[in-house]
């Protein structure tokens, strides 16, 4: 059986609060030891692929709870193909899509179907979670049972949020007994009513309709509510509101079983880029996502968030959107941006400013979210499957339109500066991305 080394390299693995030079042994799909230099079992033997990691570091592959497949129904935006590409590109081994497709992953005929796409084409692991109420519309669960045993591996009601306190309350209790996070969307739509912006000076300014910040809040308080009455476990998503941080933080010192996500663009940009990147024809909207960037204000609890443990995961929400539809304005344009490719160096600049940490950092890539919704992913201890990012810290690059493996192009960060990158990703002990190969 042919091993792969991976030698030289500092690893840097948080589960196991290691940080410091190992030479990585990975066998069969797994890892097979994880040891000091020099260690007879890290000696190459005939057969062997030898990975050089000197001068960078050897980290779990990362896991991204929050993606945007668009498969079924929507591949002129991604598809599983282009989005595992992106995702391997960007360090990630493990990703979990969400439901909001067409159809939405609401049977569980279309969730074989969609796993069968994913065991043709996908370059990385694929959690599918499925549709928690029928056509996410929120008035109705889902045959959660039946989507469980289709192989869903989660539930959540991304995109739209559920309206119906009674069917998240259902999902709660149903997703428990079948080992299920559900994951939510937090908005009222009776309060964000269509808005494009956060509420407040800049939506003013630009003449945008603004979604006020207790249209996530008051989602916040009211699904916590129903965790502590109806059990299960609760991760809420791309949180952007102080309110929703100090709420967050509460119910975790009350010892509810809850998690949640912040994205790349949520901590690295508020709506004064709104305002910034607002030409003539009005705002970029590669800057129009949802929930909307927040408020100054917004952006440095969720920093201070990071530091306390208060988030649990970094998720980029990768969003494809096909150039067409981004081109609409900002009133008409569809919410969302890519995240994949660029969320490792984002997160790597959050070091840099002295925000969190390094082994802080590599967690909320890794075992934070892997241990957020029961994932066996985000390590790098003896067993655990071979999944491996291996990345240059100091890498200066630029994301450029020919470089993107996605089939979109809508991110503010395209030509922006940016500083560290994966230059190998293994799934399963395979390389399925590998940096010098596309140079």
């Amino acid at each position: 059986m042919q091993r792969t080394l991976v030698l030289g390299g500092r690893v840097i693995d948080p589960s196991q609060g290691l940080d410091g030079r190992r030479e990585l042994v990975l066998s069969g799909g797994r890892v097979e030891a994880l040891c000091r230099p020099g260690a007879p079992v890290a000696r190459p033997r005939q057969g062997d692929r030898v990975l050089c990691a000197q001068g960078l570091w050897v980290v779990p592959g990362l896991v991204d709870v929050h993606v945007h497949l668009r498969e079924p129904g929507q591949t002129r935006a991604e598809g599983v193909a282009a989005g595992t590409a992106a995702a391997a590109a960007g360090g990630f081994t493990t990703v979990v899509c969400m439901p909001n497709t067409r159809p939405v992953l609401d049977r569980p005929e279309v969730v074989r179907r969609l796993r069968g796409a994913i065991a043709r084409r996908a370059r990385v692991r694929v959690v599918v979670a499925a549709a928690l109420s029928l056509g996410l519309e929120g008035r109705e669960a889902s045959d959660l049972e039946a989507l469980a045993a289709a192989g869903a591996g989660a539930l959540s009601d991304d995109g739209r949020g559920t309206g119906s306190g009674a069917v998240l309350a259902q999902a709660l209790s149903r997703g428990a007994r079948l080992g299920l996070a559900v994951l939510v969307h937090a908005e009222d739509h009776r309060l964000s009513a269509g808005g494009v912006l956060r509420a407040g000076p800049v939506a003013r300014r630009l003449g945008l309709p603004g979604q006020p910040a207790s249209a996530e809040a008051a989602r916040v308080a009211r699904d916590l509510g129903l965790l502590a009455r109806a059990g299960g476990r609760l991760h809420l998503q791309h949180l952007s509101t102080a309110r929703s941080v100090r709420l967050v933080r509460a119910a975790k010192r009350a010892g509810l079983p809850v998690t949640c996500e912040a994205t790349p663009h949520h901590l690295c940009l508020d709506e004064r880029d709104v305002l910034a990147g607002a030409g003539p024809g009005g705002p970029d909207t590669n800057l129009k996502m949802n929930p909307p960037l927040g408020r100054p204000a917004d952006r440095q609890a969720l920093l201070e968030a990071l530091a306390d443990g208060t988030v649990d995961a970094i998720a980029t929400d990768h969003a494809p959107h096909p150039r067409a539809a981004k081109a609409q304005g900002f009133l008409r344009a569809p919410f969302g941006i890519l995240g994949l490719e660029t969320a490792l160096p984002l997160t790597l600049g959050l070091v840099r400013a002295g925000v969190i940490d390094l082994r802080r950092a590599v967690a909320l890539l890794t075992c934070g979210p892997a241990r957020a919704l029961g994932l066996p992913a985000g390590t790098l201890a003896p067993g655990a499957a071979a999944d491996v990012c291996v990345l240059d810290a100091r890498l200066a690059w630029r994301l450029t339109p020919g470089q993107v493996r996605s089939r979109s192009r809508n991110t503010p960060f395209m030509g922006v500066p940016l500083l560290g990158r994966a230059v190998y990703t293994l799934v399963g002990g395979r390389v399925v991305h590998s940096l010098e190969a596309t140079r």
